[in-house]
């Protein structure tokens, strides 16, 4: 239903306590001590999946709706924070664009 990777805790809580209000069962799974699984929030009740999609949905373009756009420093910040929780995959991801642009240009100066 509702994917907790990179969600903010506030906008998680808000989403559990959507579908509590509405009387929508729920449960969560994690991802785990690697983070390699699928954490989110599910309902097992079809007919309650959609009753929740739709206020999923509406919750995220009201969401979308109220956003501003960072500026820059937010977006550092934003970035910065984020690798600091995540810093193994900031690591690989420094790694991987380092390669791509060693790849890239070592043409043109061979």
């Amino acid at each position: 239903m509702f994917r907790l990777k990179y969600v903010p805790e506030e906008e998680a809580d808000d989403i559990r306590q959507l579908l509590a209000e509405h009387d929508i069962e729920f449960y969560e799974t994690s991802a785990g001590r690697w983070q390699i699984s699928m954490a989110g929030i599910w309902v097992r009740d079809k007919q309650q999946a959609e009753q929740a999609r739709v206020l999923i949905r509406e919750d995220q373009l009201e969401r979308s709706r109220n956003m501003k756009t960072p500026n820059i420093g937010e977006y550092l910040m934003g970035y910065f924070q984020h690798a600091r929780q995540n810093s193994a995959e900031a690591f690989f991801t420094l790694v991987a664009i380092g390669l791509i642009l060693s790849l890239s240009i070592l043409p043109f100066i061979l």
